[in-house]
């Protein structure tokens, strides 16, 4: 009986070892964001995740971070997550939206009517539809969290954007897909940019506008190279935070937990942000001697017909497109 006394509690001493070297192991995760310092109403939100999530774990996680594209730029944030060779990224939604075409509802023209209208879209399920079960299932990423860019506006290098008739013959650097076939119908030559090469693609003439939000202007200084800045809901982008499944899997379950509460902290905190920011940034550029152009109503009708064949074409190519749509219809005006 003494022996196979001292052998249980010999097994249970070393079963309390094992777990207690579990429950300390740590794990150092690579966070990399295309984006600067600079873009602060999306930088401040995952200086403080980051923060949060290294404090709550008591040390068992540390995130070390690379900004500005130290390791790949937007357009290859979702590819890298996917090999494993970065552990967590912020991606822009359009980016990664020719790969995961359901992305570009975001940017398809005119769905949304402001920051707060996606905040309950989101709410209400929109990722769930699809989005966030093909990038698990394909591309072995989780969603953490999903918040908010301001709204895309209109910059043009030379003449006010005011309607349709404006876009013919020049050509507009796009994000994805969807805001690609907008502008195409507006009549506008669309060329795919990383927002990093806007500034020298407007200071050298090759390009004579972009949709983009506010946010892009202040922090790559486009209002040093353009001369007018139109006001329209064009597109609302998403600030996507996700990490690579396999590291998702390695967690224990209470790190996982820290993480998907610093994560929700993260959303509302850049939604709060962004919603402040979009007044601040109008008199920015107002103080920087750039032209604000106010579209009236009658004037986003104009362009909103004329865009309506690339919703209703996105519709088509997407698995239970019409849902999406559905979502956005009944969270409008809550």
């Amino acid at each position: 009986m003494n022996v196979f006394r001292s052998l249980a509690l010999g097994l249970t001493a070393l079963l309390g070892v094992s777990q207690a070297a579990v429950a300390q192991e740590k794990f150092e995760l690579t966070f990399s964001t295309y984006l600067p310092p600079s873009y602060e109403y999306v930088w401040k939100p995952v200086e403080n995740f980051v923060k949060t999530v290294e404090e709550k774990s008591g040390g068992r996680v540390k995130i070390k971070v690379f900004h500005s594209g130290q390791l790949f730029g937007g357009y290859e944030e979702l590819q890298a997550l996917s090999r494993g060779n970065i552990d967590i990224t912020n991606m822009t939604g359009t980016y990664p939206s020719g790969t995961v075409p359901a992305l570009g509802v975001f940017i398809l023209p005119f769905l949304f009517e402001d920051v707060g209208h996606l905040q309950r879209a989101l709410k209400a399920g929109l990722l769930d539809l699809g989005v966030a079960q093909e990038l698990r299932d394909k591309h072995d990423v989780v969603v953490l969290g999903v918040s908010a860019f301001d709204p895309y506006v209109f910059y043009s290098r030379r003449a006010p954007i005011t309607g349709p008739k404006d876009f013919k013959g020049k050509i507009w650097a796009t994000t994805g897909a969807a805001d690609a076939r907008a502008i195409q119908l507006l009549g506008g030559s669309p060329t795919s940019m990383a927002s990093s090469d806007l500034y020298l693609s407007f200071d050298r003439g090759v390009i004579d506008g972009t949709p983009r939000p506010l946010l892009t202007g202040i922090g790559r200084s486009l209002y040093e190279v353009v001369k007018h800045v139109s006001l329209v809901n064009f597109a609302l982008d998403t600030s996507i935070l996700a990490i690579n499944r396999k590291t998702w899997d390695r967690l224990p379950k209470d790190l996982q937990t820290i993480i998907t509460e610093a994560a929700a902290k993260r959303d509302e905190e850049q939604f709060d942000r962004v919603k402040a920011y979009i007044t601040e940034a109008i008199a920015k550029y107002e103080e920087r001697g750039v032209k604000v152009q106010r579209l009236d109503a009658a004037a986003v009708a104009e362009l909103r017909q004329a865009t309506k064949p690339a919703v209703d074409e996105w519709v088509q190519t997407v698995p239970d497109g019409q849902k999406y749509l559905d979502v956005i219809k009944q969270t409008k005006g809550q």
